[in-house]
């Protein structure tokens, strides 16, 4: 009884918490709720977190005074004296190995380098994988205002089959009015189909970025608008900072400590410690001193491959302290170029309304013909969508700037 009731409460709890903790299921979801759900979820993300785990291992290894344990030894056998008798003889022996030239530092050094390379790296997945969140989801409320616009579209033209067809009947057009009318309810109709299905196709791509899928009741709304509209946000580090530079400079400081700890390999170690022996009635006390000399084991592969890694690591770290700026200067030049093209597109959105409505009643009234009405109509349309796809470039190129400045959301 006590198992059933303790997975109905975690069940109860579940329920209860999901998508975000410490509220109940949500009636959409946001970009915000995106985010959340693709740090949780993301497999880049998964992935970069477990190697910052790993990662704990060689520190946790390096990190007592000395690297290896104490070694205990036993010896006994029997001894035959020379009058004849019999006895035993004991040896124990107890000895600590101890490096010099410095090599459990370098070995925490290394470790300390390591993990901050990869948490570094967990970060830079991190700006990149919500990078990808936020263009994905933009794309999909692009998507969804198409559907509105063309749906609007739709039932205009079936508007202007209705007025048309009263047309025909009375005598005022000719029938290829008609059948230009109906063509253009098809195509309308067509767009609609196409729009309806790329909705569905962004949402599914958008929930495979975040590595989670939503109830399909729940939607994912926000006001693209004002997601485009919204200010550029900042890191107060700079690119100089961004977090491909931190996992690099780290990197290379690695691969520093592992060099030149290949180059103390070739100074021995010892092992000092104490021995107590007995052979027959005697006992002895010794203090012991081991040297290994390294003739043939002298750090050969940690020396070369650290050098090897150290001088990539610089050559990357000099690269991209060249190649970052520009990105950040192409973003900024982008976003620029679109929040001025969208703010042409805006100064003329109030009379798409006006020739809309006055070309509807002039057709109406017969003082346009049809394809002089269609025309403008398509005009209308192309202009609100160039005004859509502008709120989505402006959208995209601000996500860009900030994820080339190395800022999270």
């Amino acid at each position: 009884m006590s198992i059933r009731s303790a997975t109905a409460a975690l069940g109860l709890a579940a329920a209860l918490l999901w998508p975000r903790p410490g509220g109940a299921a949500p009636s959409r979801l946001t970009l915000q709720d995106a985010f959340a759900l693709a740090r949780e979820h993301a497999p880049a993300l998964i992935e970069a977190r477990a190697r910052v785990r790993a990662a704990q291992g060689p520190l946790a290894s390096a990190a007592p005074l000395l690297r290896e344990n104490p070694q205990l030894d036993f010896q006994m056998g029997p001894r035959r004296l020379t009058n004849g008798d019999r006895g035993v003889d004991v040896a124990v022996g107890l000895a600590q190995p101890i490096e010099l030239g410095g090599k459990q530092g370098l070995r925490r050094e290394a470790a300390r380098a390591g993990l901050s390379m990869e948490e570094a790296r967990l970060r830079d997945a991190e700006r990149r994988v919500l990078g990808d969140v936020a263009a994905a989801y933009l794309r999909l409320l692009l998507a969804r205002e198409r559907q509105k616009l063309v749906n609007a579209a739709e039932e205009a033209a079936a508007r202007t089959v209705q007025a048309t067809e009263k047309r025909y009947a009375a005598g005022d057009v000719p029938a290829v009015d008609l059948n230009v009318a109906k063509v253009a309810q098809a195509r309308a109709r067509a767009e609609v189909q196409v729009a309806s299905g790329e909705v569905h196709a962004l949402r599914e791509e958008l929930e495979a970025c975040v590595g989670y899928r939503a109830s399909p009741q729940v939607p994912y709304e926000d006001d693209l608008r004002t997601l485009a509209l919204a200010p550029v946000r900042t890191s107060p580090d700079g690119a100089e900072k961004r977090a491909d530079l931190v996992a690099l400079e780290q990197e290379q400081v690695q691969a520093k400590a592992i060099a030149t700890l290949g180059r103390r390999l070739v100074l021995p170690d010892v092992a000092v410690g104490l021995r107590y022996q007995k052979e027959a009635d005697e006992t002895v006390f010794l203090g012991t001193l081991s040297v290994p000399l390294p003739l043939f084991a002298r750090g050969q592969e940690a020396r070369l491959v650290g050098e090897a890694d150290a001088s990539r690591a610089e050559a990357e770290l000099r690269a991209a302290r060249t190649v970052v700026p520009a990105q950040v200067q192409a973003a900024e030049y982008r976003y620029r170029a679109s929040r001025d093209a969208l703010g042409a597109l805006e100064q003329v959105l109030p009379l798409l309304d006006d020739n809309e409505a006055l070309a509807q009643r002039s057709y109406d009234a017969g003082e346009m013909d049809l394809a002089a009405f269609l025309l403008v109509r398509r005009d209308t349309l192309e202009a609100r969508a160039a005004w859509l796809e502008g709120l989505l470039r402006l959208a995209l190129t601000r996500v860009q700037l900030e994820v080339e400045n190395g800022v999270l959301p």
